[in-house]
């Protein structure tokens, strides 16, 4: 494969005459085939360089090459056109690896030039570099736990050069006082599937579709259609609330964790090489915080006291369907984090998946059983006389 042959054609009269001129002249052939007045040889490359120093009056032409010879000449001839290629795919790879357009989902201005601040501040904008899965749930994290008075609930999804940003906004609701008339209204929209009421008018029923703010039990006791007295609604009101959920699942997955086991160790360390000392049990994978004790500024050698925490490390390939099987059950991992003990997941179902590069993106649907009781003050309710026949 590698040695280079090299096929001519030679034309002429009496082309038999010059076949024999090559023999004498030592110039070793590797095959002949005669075709009329022309033949065609194969020759190495030193006896083709050997064939072009004779002089003569037949036509030489090389037709064809083999081996190493024929990749190099491939190569230099196309050359422009590889280099091209090979630019176009470098582009297309940086191009498509580019965040071109952050999309902040919500009605109030102030929560998107909020959410928008907040993702400056971890370089999650336009024109970046697109953040891994990790780095996404972490910044994710990080967002909530700065603004917990503010926000419920966010997400980044990314679908190719756009990353959109879902956010729930965090309602804090002035309460009645403890002893006031108070309505139980619907925290969301929802089916009642179970009412509970120790106190107050019941004004829903089980299969009642209800959206956000609807009185369920109310306070007003009424008689006659007219309010008679007003108590605190107590009770508790269970519904079917549903939820879209989409999850980012990478094909290639790696995850760490500690174990719970640490050490010091004396580390000795010359160039990238590290060498602990008397450590006689080495942790396969560790994280390391390094106490430098002595540093040569010429060589590259330096002695430190490291603190080494180990970690179990998690490296798996997926295939496309275990990546959606793995999706599907995160996203009901990450839905069931916000559930309470009481409340519970009735039916779910893939509505959609992508591809993105080497991120498999599922949105799921969920029915929940969900605890949707709020509380609302009766003089802040305009009544409605149809609402509250029983």
């Amino acid at each position: 494969m590698f040695h280079s042959i090299y096929e001519v054609k030679i034309e002429g009269k009496d082309v038999k005459r010059f076949i024999k001129t090559l023999y004498r002249k030592k110039i070793e052939l590797l095959n002949i085939i005669y075709d009329n007045e022309s033949v065609y040889i194969k020759v190495d490359k030193t006896n083709y360089e050997k064939l072009l120093e004779i002089k003569t009056i037949y036509q030489i032409t090389l037709t064809k090459l083999y081996g190493l010879e024929k990749y190099k000449y491939l190569l230099k001839k196309n050359l422009l056109f590889i280099i091209s290629v090979g630019i176009g795919f470098l582009l297309l790879f940086c191009l498509s690896n580019i965040i071109f357009e952050v999309e902040i989902v919500h009605q109030k201005k102030e929560i998107r030039s909020l959410i928008s601040k907040e993702l400056k501040r971890y370089h999650l904008e336009k024109y970046k570099v697109a953040l891994s899965f990790d780095k996404q749930e972490e910044i994710v994290k990080n967002i909530l736990d700065n603004n917990k008075d503010k926000l419920e609930w966010m997400e980044i999804e990314r679908v190719g050069v756009k990353y959109i940003i879902r956010v729930e906004e965090r309602v804090i609701n002035h309460l009645p006082k403890e002893g006031e008339p108070r309505h139980i209204v619907a925290k969301k929209d929802g089916i009642i599937m179970h009412v509970d009421a120790s106190k107050g008018e019941i004004v829903k029923r089980i299969n009642d579709y209800v959206k956000k703010g609807d009185i369920i039990i109310s306070g007003n006791i009424n008689k006659e259609e007219e309010v008679k007295s007003q108590v605190p609604a107590t009770g508790n009101v269970y519904a079917e609330v549903w939820y879209e959920v989409t999850v980012d699942m990478p094909l290639t997955y790696r995850e760490e964790y500690k174990t719970g086991r640490s050490k010091n160790t004396l580390t000795f360390s010359f160039f990238d090489n590290h060498y602990s000392l008397f450590d006689f049990w080495p942790y396969q994978e560790k994280r390391i915080k390094e106490n430098i004790i002595f540093k040569n500024n010429i060589l590259p050698i330096k002695l430190s006291f490291n603190h080494e925490e180990e970690l179990k490390v998690i490296d798996e390939v997926y295939t496309y369907e275990e990546a959606i099987d793995k999706a599907m059950l995160k996203a009901r991992e990450k839905l069931s984090l916000q559930l309470k003990e009481d409340e519970k997941i009735l039916f779910e179902k893939k509505l959609k998946t992508s591809q993105n590069n080497s991120t498999i993106i599922v949105t799921v649907f969920f029915k929940v059983y969900e605890n949707i009781t709020d509380y609302a003050k009766v003089e802040e309710i305009k009544e409605d006389s149809n609402a509250l026949e029983n």
